[in-house]
């Protein structure tokens, strides 16, 4: 694998290079909204005279006929061929600089593959996006993402305070990340890695947001550096969907708050600050809860014995009790407490959580119960206090565990759940508490 920082330009620009997007990507899916923040963060770049981090290029390169080079998009679909559409605007807007756009960066004027197009969208965007790149878009009728977006790049364009000369210049300050996996077999797997990044199929925006605060500050070889380092390692643990949703957890185990989801981004920002974080100490903390994550997720920690109650967790579908399952995990990375500690915590976290299902008691107050317990005073004493807080907040006993079982018409719910009665060992639960 190869990771550099470069300008989107000068990656764009690369001579007889086709971009391919391969059939098991999404459709291009930009709306207005990120079409705007994009047009947004260029007029600043070229205020203030900055680089903008764009983002990732993840491909895997490949040779074709005639010498050319193939590039298949494993990631960045989204962001590469909305910059193309944008710069597709700026050619027609542009008089005197429309030849050296299209030739430069949207053609391969010496190829024929794909009508001299650098890019090759998915079947079912390449009718339009083909119109678009040869100035008949006025003839297409269909409905098409880019086709509204390349008409909302040139109203921007045609209303913006700087001119179509200035946005084109403004360009050159679009950074990336390109990330050029090794093809082959030994190498790695497109495949499994873009499942990994896109499986949801879900936008990336918050997973975007927070990369580009985290890494936009800084220069182009430490963006490359830190994102090789940190940022990859954590994209391919996570598809979009479970990165916000991991974000929420750790944010409710390191703020002690509740975190809606669609204030994610939000609170992470706030968080960074008052934390004083550089950027790598903010991924470093980011990377190592991440793992923690991903042991939680796939029943993966290194201490096998807390997979089987991880595994139980799981069943019973109580993710919301994530939070402080990392905030125990970060307290044994450090020391405080060590992994039998851990194991017996998990034990009542356990026998707490299967009670509550076969009592069939509404979880909806869990949230709450789980924010009480991010600080539970002295560390030592963690195991004790969890027990009295635990036994404050409706932990059922023994009695009437038995009597619900008895009653509860436990396969009348999930199979999973009447498989779990079966494996606990339901009688070690009244010691649990002694």
């Amino acid at each position: 694998m190869k990771a550099e920082n470069i300008k989107l330009l000068d990656f764009l620009a690369q001579p007889k290079t086709l971009f391919k997007i391969p059939v098991y990507q999404r459709n291009y899916e930009w709306g207005k909204e990120q079409c705007q923040q994009l047009f947004e963060d260029l007029i600043s770049s070229y205020n203030e005279a900055k680089n903008h981090f764009l983002g990732a290029i993840v491909y895997v390169p490949e040779s074709g006929k005639n010498m050319l080079h193939i590039s298949t998009i494993i990631d960045g679909q989204q962001r590469l061929t909305s910059c193309l559409l944008l710069l597709k605007a700026l050619a027609d807007s542009v008089v005197d600089k429309k030849e050296e756009i299209v030739e430069n960066y949207l053609t391969n004027k010496y190829v024929e593959l794909n009508n001299h197009l650098k890019l090759k969208p998915v079947d079912k965007d390449l009718d339009s996006f083909t119109v678009i790149m040869k100035g008949k878009v006025d003839e297409y009728r269909d409905t098409s993402k880019m086709v509204e977006n390349y008409r909302l790049f040139k109203k921007m364009i045609s209303d913006s305070v700087l001119s179509p000369k200035q946005l084109f210049e403004a360009m050159a300050y679009v950074n990336i990340v390109y990330i050029q996996l090794d093809g082959g077999n030994s190498g790695e797997n497109p495949q499994v890695i873009f499942e990994s990044l896109n499986s949801t199929g879900v936008s990336l925006s918050a997973s975007d947001l927070i990369r580009n605060f985290i890494l936009m500050k800084l220069d182009s070889n430490e963006q490359a550096r830190l994102y090789r380092e940190y940022w990859s390692k954590i994209d391919r643990l996570f598809p979009s969907k479970v990165f916000t949703e991991f974000i929420r957890h750790y944010l409710i185990a390191k703020t002690h708050k509740l975190v809606n989801q669609a204030k994610v981004y939000n609170t992470y920002k706030k968080y960074y600050v008052d934390k004083g974080f550089s950027s790598e100490e903010a991924l470093d903390e980011l990377y190592r809860n991440a793992q923690f994550y991903d042991w939680l997720l796939n029943v993966s920690c290194p201490y096998d014995k807390l997979n089987r109650l991880i595994n139980h967790i799981n069943i019973m579908d109580k993710k919301v009790v994530y939070p402080y399952l990392l905030k125990l995990f970060e307290m044994r990375n450090q020391g405080v407490i060590q992994w039998e500690q851990v194991e017996e915590i998990f034990k009542v976290i356990d026998s707490f959580l299967f009670r509550r299902m076969v009592c069939d008691i509404p979880s909806n107050g869990i949230n709450s119960t789980v924010v009480s317990l991010m600080n539970l005073g002295d560390p030592s004493d963690e195991l004790l206090n969890l027990k009295e807080k635990l036994l404050s907040n409706n932990f059922p006993k023994d009695k009437i565990v038995k009597n619900s079982l008895v009653e509860l018409p436990i396969y009348n719910k999930k199979s999973s759940w009447a498989k779990l009665v079966l494996v606990q060992h339901f009688t070690t639960f009244s010691k649990i508490l002694t």
